[in-house]
């Protein structure tokens, strides 16, 4: 089981994913429940154009999808 995400920068366009292995066979996990423990302290940011992704919950949630291993 492992935690993939997608990063669709707002800022840049850039489409980023990350994989934790390479298993095609993922769900997708609604998150928005998460959205009172998301940190909009500490910066969240774009691995191209270093953009800040959390810069509210709602920003986060339409920037980073969020995937698991099934």
């Amino acid at each position: 089981m492992g935690l993939n995400y997608t990063i669709d920068c707002l800022h840049c366009g850039t489409h980023t994913e990350f994989r934790s292995s390479t298993n095609r066979r993922t769900m997708m996990v609604d998150v928005r429940h998460l959205t009172d423990n998301i940190d909009t302290e500490c910066a969240i940011r774009c691995p191209v154009c270093r953009s800040r992704l959390n810069t509210s919950s709602d920003d986060f949630l339409r920037q980073v999808k969020i995937e698991v291993e099934a």
